[in-house]
């Protein structure tokens, strides 16, 4: 998967750290970020195929990140895999195929969470 970039916005470094080595070892390259204020900015200087990002985080949540981002056209379109450990939420509150936004709930299955990233990647 050389030359796609994927953003990973979790707050929790454990989870950041454990999909940044699945990603990388799977060839692509990757920015991080802890919250949504550094989402929005990593996305703004990274060319980024797909944005991986946490809802639940201090400062701004990954909801109001997408938000966000799906106002701004240059990343109306960016595909998004919404990941949360938040059990009450519903996927088709996000998951919208059609948007490019997909949901998966922790504990991450990482098999599956890779196989989303690449039909995101490919999708795009």
């Amino acid at each position: 998967m050389l030359g796609h970039r994927i953003l990973i916005a979790d707050d929790e470094p454990d989870i950041r750290n454990v999909l940044r080595r699945l990603l990388l070892s799977d060839g692509f390259c990757v920015c991080e970020a802890g919250d949504g204020y550094e989402a929005l900015a990593a996305v703004d200087r990274c060319e980024v195929s797909v944005i991986v990002m946490d809802i639940l985080m201090p400062g701004m949540s990954g909801s109001e990140a997408i938000r966000s981002l799906r106002a701004n056209p240059r990343f109306a379109t960016t595909p998004i895999l919404i990941i949360t450990g938040h059990t009450a939420l519903q996927p088709q509150q996000w998951a919208d195929p059609r948007s490019g936004i997909r949901l998966l709930t922790k504990p991450l299955n990482l098999d599956q969470m890779l196989s989303t990233v690449h039909q995101l990647v490919h999708a795009a």
